[in-house]
């Protein structure tokens, strides 16, 4: 895996991981300086002790439960980017991989083809029959030095 992707799997995470927690923040004004809030249960018809929101049983289940869908959808959303990153990652990897069986296996071809013309040329240069050659060639020479002599002797005559 290279730099490129592993720093863009990072980003991705950090923003989808940043956005899930920016879902769950609510922006209120506030009037009093605490930053607890104050809770109380009240019972039909009886005064709030303080001004605020009043929510039911059911309101505050909703509350809690779209809270915990949204984190639940998060992280459903930052394993399904992981999974295609890792599932990516490997496809990169076994091309990668191949290329590489491919390329060593064209290296020991060329390799095995020089090694094979080495040893011709080496066989050549040794020479198995050499001393035949020789032979012939240097009959064939006195023998066409002889025919010219006799050649140029008839013509000068």
């Amino acid at each position: 895996m290279n730099l490129a992707s592993n720093t863009f799997l990072v980003k991705i995470i950090l923003v989808v991981s940043l956005s899930c927690f920016a879902t769950t923040v609510s922006f209120a004004n506030t009037t009093t300086t605490s930053t607890t809030g104050r809770f109380t249960y009240l019972q039909k018809d009886e005064p709030a002790p303080f001004d605020g929101t009043l929510f039911d049983p059911v309101a505050v289940a909703k509350i809690l439960a779209d809270r915990q869908s949204a984190q639940r959808e998060c992280e459903l959303r930052l394993q399904y980017q992981k999974e295609v990153r890792e599932a990516e990652c490997k496809r990169v990897t076994s091309l990668l991989i191949s290329e590489l069986e491919i390329e060593k296996k064209k290296y020991d071809l060329i390799v095995k083809a020089q090694q094979d013309e080495i040893e011709a040329l080496r066989k050549l240069a040794k020479g198995d029959n050499n001393t035949l050659w020789v032979s012939i060639g240097f009959a064939l020479g006195a023998i066409s030095s002889v025919a010219i002599f006799f050649a140029a002797v008839e013509i000068s005559q």
